[in-house]
């Protein structure tokens, strides 16, 4: 099987695995559901990946370099930072709202002691708000924003989107998708405000 063939057959397992998961959740879901949604036998699946895990870490992996592709194409852009968080924020949450039940893992996963999947999650954010911080030191340099320290704004923006992710998953049900669709202008409008020199206007 060719290269092309294996990244297609790998895709094709993610996505099934991620419309179960968004159905069933993560821990009620098995390899043999995966498959068949898939269409494919369960022996098909550990062709390629180990575990239930491991499909789960390529699930996020894949979506993070799709941030990333985000992220490089807006640094080489000339957009103010306001609408570069924006159109991050929206992207982040537009996913979201269609992988609730895939969130929820990250938020239990996320600092569980001793989880491979929490420690690759970790290592992921790092890079996003590694990103973030670049964005805005771009936008220090072009004398767009007040003096600030970019580590520590790039981190509380982080923090206020995670915590809202979290607010939205473990709320009871029903208003989560509210509060994803009002998440990016209301998060960006607030990262906006706490960086915007005294003379800006909104």
């Amino acid at each position: 099987m060719g290269r092309e063939d294996e990244k297609g057959r790998k895709e094709s397992i993610r996505e099934a695995a991620t419309r179960v998961i968004s159905r069933k959740g993560y821990f009620q879901t098995r390899p043999k559901e995966i498959a068949q949604e898939a269409g494919i036998s369960v022996g098909t699946i550990y062709n390629y990946y180990g575990s239930k895990q491991e499909i789960l870490l390529d699930i996020f992996h894949e979506e993070f370099a799709d941030r990333r592709g985000l992220y490089e194409e807006l640094s080489k852009g000339d957009l103010p930072l306001i609408d570069q968080i924006k159109k991050i924020l929206e992207r982040h949450f537009s996913r979201l709202s269609n992988h609730k039940e895939l969130m929820a893992v990250i938020i239990q996963e996320r600092f569980k002691p001793g989880s491979k999947l929490g420690r690759e999650l970790n290592r992921s954010y790092g890079e996003v708000i590694y990103y973030i911080k670049r964005l805005i030191r771009q936008a220090l340099e072009e004398d767009q924003i007040r003096e600030c320290d970019p580590s520590i704004v790039a981190s509380a923006l982080f923090g206020a989107v995670e915590s809202t992710i979290a607010f939205g998953i473990l709320k009871d049900r029903g208003g989560e998708d509210d509060i994803f669709e009002k998440a990016p202008e209301e998060l960006a409008e607030f990262f906006w405000n706490g960086v915007k020199k005294a003379d800006q206007e909104e």
